[in-house]
């Protein structure tokens, strides 16, 4: 099976750019060549720049770099010369209020994307906005609240004149389309509503002679839709439970990756923890403090009275039956085919593999090995037709949790843990490591490739790293 990474996009987007979120269809790899192994404070440096703090990734777009941050109440779109690392604008705005996500997540997650014209933004605490490559602001959309149990996360897609951006949480769940051109909405589907939401940004398929397919990994649903409509293609329950990373395709296939669930917790769990007046039910009432874990419960039973109940402030044993199903917990690192129509949840399942997997780093497949990193610096490599384990060993110079996903070039792949810690090995099912570097700052965004160079943003640095020639080579 060759992989097959769907571009859609203008005709101004090259294939070397890195338009999105984990770069062409999310899926982590670039044709580039020449790419150093070597990756660290003083390893192949040839440019970097103090950055806003900021959990989003580069995109690099017309010998452009892109990011986004926070300072203060502003909320900031940076952009940089790719060639030299100088800060070309900085556009921002005022956050319209101020959600509490996550602390390994933050106000500034969403990664930009772009058509090769203009530049889509999601600030989670103010809405959708696009400007030009000079900086002119063309239009803006506000949205929310969306009360997301760990903070929104989810990056915007460009699909076919369209900017696509997904919202699933435990109060509200739908994927909508906004016209690139002129910010309007185009379509809005609802989705089913889950236990903790989705926090993975969809993925595209085009079907040998059939239109284009937005493919969202969901809380409770793994579903394909119609591009350009919004229509309910297919849908696949029991894969995905509450993802964080992005769908990944290839061919007529994609994988989903997040840790192998059970389901949401009995009700009688949440008797025991809420039900104070132990009447046999949660009153909202009843869920208080300021805790991260109180707030984010009750944002759970609220939406579940409202979506599942009558909205009378109560929740029940039976709405919560009516939200979860635990026949299907979903999870896994999974292989579901993609060319079925309706219900193919009993159809289009391959494989699943269950064993400690990560929750938040997003799987590669590169040369017909499927590579997925967990905590510990573990990676495993598999057989991505048949699910089959082909190996199992340590990063040892970089253990740790990951939150950067692996991204692909040149016969190289990087990972890269939460201290900064980077590992270039070799890609092959019998790898080895090339390389190892420290960049000795936390590293939560994925890396860029462009132009025969790696970006690379840290918490309050961005770095481009190259090959350096020789003097004798210029």
């Amino acid at each position: 099976m060759r992989l097959i990474a769907c571009l859609v996009c203008t005709a101004v987007l090259v294939a070397s750019d890195w338009p999105r979120f984990r770069g062409p269809n999310g899926a982590g790899l670039s044709p580039d060549k020449g790419l150093p192994a070597e990756i660290g404070r003083d390893r192949n440096v040839l440019w970097k720049q103090k950055v806003l703090k900021g959990h989003s990734s580069p995109i690099v777009v017309d010998g452009r770099v892109w990011i986004t941050g926070h300072d203060g109440d502003e909320r900031v779109i940076l952009c940089y010369e790719a060639a030299t690392g100088a800060l070309l604008w900085r556009r921002a705005v005022v956050k319209a209020r101020t959600d509490t996500p996550n602390p390994m997540n933050g106000p500034t997650t969403p990664t930009p994307a772009t058509d090769g014209r203009s530049i889509f933004v999601f600030f989670p605490e103010f809405g959708l906005l696009a400007y030009d490559f000079d900086g002119k602001e063309r239009w803006r959309a506000p949205m929310g609240p969306f009360g997301g149990v760990q903070g929104m996360a989810v990056s915007p897609v460009y699909v076919e004149g369209n900017v696509v951006l997904l919202i699933d949480t435990p109060e509200e769940a739908y994927l909508a389309a906004f016209d690139a051109g002129t910010g309007k909405t185009v379509w809005k589907v609802d989705r089913p509503i889950g236990f903790l939401g989705s926090y993975a940004t969809p993925a595209l398929y085009q079907p040998a002679g059939g239109a284009m397919q937005i493919v969202v990994a969901g809380a409770v649903e793994l579903t394909g839709y119609q591009a350009n409509t919004g229509e309910c293609l297919w849908w696949a329950r029991g894969v995905t439970n509450g993802p964080a990373a992005p769908p990944l395709i290839a061919g007529d296939s994609v994988y989903t990756l997040e840790p192998a669930g059970e389901g949401a917790p009995p009700f009688k769990e949440m008797l025991a923890q809420f039900d104070k007046n132990k009447n046999g039910k949660i009153e909202l009432s009843e869920v208080s403090g300021d805790g991260i874990n109180e707030k984010i419960m009750y944002r759970l039973f609220k939406s579940i009275d409202k979506n599942s109940g009558n909205g009378d402030g109560v929740m029940t044993e039976n709405e919560w039956s009516r939200a979860f199903d635990p026949e299907t917990p979903g999870g896994g690192l999974v292989r579901t085919r993609l060319n079925g129509k309706g219900d193919v949840s009993q159809t289009h399942v391959m494989w699943r593999f269950r064993k400690g997997l990560p929750y938040v780093t997003g799987a590669l497949l590169y040369d017909h090995v499927l590579y997925v990193i967990r905590t510990g610096g573990i990676l495993y490599t598999f057989d991505p037709d048949t699910g089959k384990l082909l190996g199992e060993a340590r990063l040892k110079d970089a253990i740790g949790d990951y939150y950067a996903s692996p991204v692909a070039a040149d016969g190289k792949i990087y990972f890269i843990n939460l201290e900064g810690k980077v590992t270039a090995i070799r890609a092959g099912a019998k790898w080895e490591v090339l390389a190892s570097g420290d960049l000795a700052e936390e590293v939560i965004a994925t890396p860029a490739i462009a132009g025969s160079r790696i970006y690379v943003r840290t918490e309050g640095t961005l770095y481009c790293f190259g090959e350096k020639k020789s003097p004798s080579a210029l």
